[in-house]
């Protein structure tokens, strides 16, 4: 079997030592979600009907297109299963390898919601602009409707995170990390070639109760393992300034990145503050704000403009992956 690096067509970026390619394959819509609507949820809910079906878009992606790298993310969903066997079963019918950008969320015995804090420290850092940004956020409407929230709710959730107190909660600090369950979910990998760990933003709550010492023990768990650790964020300008004051060792940060300021909290404006001050590497994910932004537009942005390592695109059709693909394309080969 050829080697990723061997069967890409992306140039490739180098992230602690590790080569990865700079176009990386994502988890959506494979795990049925758009970012866009709930029908188009429903669309490739219904179109994934096993393995095979996932194979039927993933081949001719990897064989026409050279790209051998993608998100892979353990969940207990049926959706997740088949996208760990898909990658299998292409790798196989291609004699290619694919590596894979391994994430998982930070498993805790008694789940605790930290979107409140974050939105609390979040009006502290940025006040109203903040609020501006994250009431008007389109894939925060996605959730939005997703969760059924009416219009009283989200003011009732705003008013009542913007009262809660600023030193982290005791709920927070109390938190029990359950090490049993995240080894089950890494362990389903083991088969794979995971050059890169890069956690979801569910680690945020290790930062967000100042629990550095622990977070640097999980982090060098991680590396151990893997040789690389990211750490994933939806909130850059809060998270990465915390992380870097502790002397984090990490290795990178997985958060969005896009023109149109989508997902980047606490404000886009902070969020590039964030990203342009830290010397560490950076993947972008939602670089096309979940198909809100030209494939052309986003790529010259992130990679000539921010300078990003590497970027994660969705991609659930050839049509999508001849206009995402083709400008990722262009754009790194002019960039060369």
């Amino acid at each position: 079997m050829r080697g990723y690096l061997e069967g890409t067509k992306f140039p490739l970026t180098e992230i602690a030592g590790k080569k990865i390619p700079q176009i990386i394959l994502g988890t959506h819509p494979f795990d049925g979600t758009t970012y866009t609507s709930m029908e188009r949820d429903q669309l490739f809910r219904e179109m994934w009907k096993g393995p095979q079906s996932m194979v039927n878009v993933m081949k001719p992606i990897v064989q026409r297109f050279g790209l051998t790298a993608s998100r892979g993310f353990p969940s207990d969903s049926k959706l997740s299963e088949w996208h760990q066997e898909a990658l299998k079963m292409t790798m196989k019918a291609l004699d290619i390898e694919i590596a894979i950008v391994l994430g998982s969320i930070l498993p805790q015995r008694k789940r605790l919601d930290v979107s409140s804090y974050l939105y609390r420290l979040s009006v502290k850092m940025a006040g109203e602009a903040f609020q501006k940004t994250w009431r008007g956020d389109p894939i925060n409407h996605y959730w939005f409707k997703k969760r059924n929230w009416t219009e009283s709710e989200i003011e009732t959730f705003m008013t009542e995170s913007t009262a809660l107190p600023l030193p982290p909660p005791q709920a927070i600090k109390n938190v029990e990390v359950d090490y049993e369950r995240l080894e089950t979910l890494l362990n389903r990998w083991n088969e794979f070639n995971v050059p890169i760990y890069a956690s979801n933003e569910a680690w945020e709550f290790m930062v967000l109760a100042q629990r550095f010492d622990e977070l640097q023990e999980l982090v060098n768990l991680i590396k151990k393992r893997f040789g690389t650790f990211l750490l994933g964020t939806h909130y850059a300008g809060i998270i990465i300034p915390m992380v870097e004051a502790a002397g984090i060792k990490v290795d990178g940060y997985l958060t969005p990145v896009n023109t149109a300021g989508i997902l980047m909290f606490p404000t886009p404006t902070l969020a590039l503050k964030a990203l342009r001050t830290t010397t560490k590497p950076i993947i972008a994910i939602k670089p096309l704000g979940g198909g809100r932004i030209h494939p052309n537009h986003a790529f010259t942005y992130l990679f000539q403009e921010i300078g990003v390592h590497a970027a994660m695109v969705g991609i659930g059709n050839m049509e999508e992956a001849e206009e995402t693909l083709n400008a990722a394309k262009t754009v790194l080969t002019h960039q060369e």
